[in-house]
């Protein structure tokens, strides 16, 4: 009997430990928090007209402009959008006008710990010109369409490589002499001051492709008199496909101009002297320029 009490003594005893131990420790019921893996969902600033838009690396915690408008980077208005679960700790405020002319550094917390993005600009030195400004300006003695849309040769269409003409839909455009475009102006309203001009081919060396043929600009103010009077037009380079090999293909044909010798224009024409195949036709798929950015 007496080891019967003991042994029940015991029980009691631990019983009561162990109740007491799960009333004192209890179960941790909250949520584990993780943190936001891109606490920046944008980051946009005014770049002239148009909004540019950041490119974000949240590995490096880098937060990285290009301007392709703006003239100098001292007052840069520029918007922090924050994802709903961080926290920006400084700056307090989404909107900006900050001297980017240096990097400029943003405290965010993530849930987890304040990080540390450095947000940096920079303007390039020659911009792309804007092709959804491009139009034809058809001049008296330019040539009909023949083949396809002259709008083809801005709708970003090129070949990487010779006959592979199912890589842009077949999409060249043919006609006979010269073709005219005008390829507006910048957002302040002053000319491109041009840095290049590439033509993208379509036929390979062959057929109607340019052998050899000519850029003008015209360097007048105002609009280009409707007759096309070569008199009233400045020629501006000369590109030869004499010697052009399939290995050329690629890199179209280009006339490249330094910066203090920029021809400042918004009309051009390509003239034909000679193609592949003896007559006056020339077709191409895509033209481009760039421009310095001054």
């Amino acid at each position: 009997m007496k080891n019967i009490f003991i042994y029940l003594s015991i029980l009691l005893f631990t019983g009561t430990v162990f109740l007491t131990s799960c009333s004192e420790d209890k179960l941790d019921e909250s949520i584990p928090l993780n943190p936001v893996l891109a606490p920046f969902k944008a980051v946009t600033a005014a770049d002239g007209p148009v909004v540019a838009n950041a490119t974000i690396s949240d590995k490096d915690r880098t937060i990285e402009f290009e301007f392709l408008n703006l003239k100098n980077l001292k007052e840069v208005k520029v918007n922090l959008h924050v994802s709903k679960r961080a926290k920006l700790l400084a700056p307090i405020d989404t909107v900006l006008t900050l001297d980017l002319t240096k990097p400029y550094e943003i405290t965010i917390n993530n849930l987890y710990d304040d990080i540390t993005y450095t947000l940096s600009a920079s303007i390039p030195e020659f911009i792309p010109a804007d092709k959804s400004k491009f139009n034809e300006y058809r001049l008296n003695n330019d040539g009909a369409p023949e083949e396809g849309d002259i709008k083809f040769l801005w709708d970003g269409g090129i070949m990487s490589k010779p006959n592979n003409y199912d890589e842009i839909g077949y999409r060249n455009y043919l006609t006979k002499r010269s073709f005219t475009i005008d390829i507006g102006h910048r957002y302040d309203g002053s000319y491109y001051d041009i840095k290049q001009f590439k033509a993208s081919l379509y036929w390979p060396y062959s057929n109607v492709c340019p052998k050899v043929y000519e850029l003008w600009g015209y360097m007048s103010p105002g609009e280009p008199p409707i007759s096309g009077d070569w008199a009233n037009w400045t020629k501006l380079g000369t590109m030869n496909n004499s010697s052009s090999t399939l290995a050329n293909f690629g890199e179209g044909d280009n006339i490249h101009f330094d910066k203090e010798e920029s021809p400042q224009a918004r009309y051009f024409r390509v003239r034909l002297v000679e193609n592949y195949r003896s007559d006056t036709f020339i077709s191409l798929c895509e033209v481009s320029f760039w421009a310095w950015n001054k």
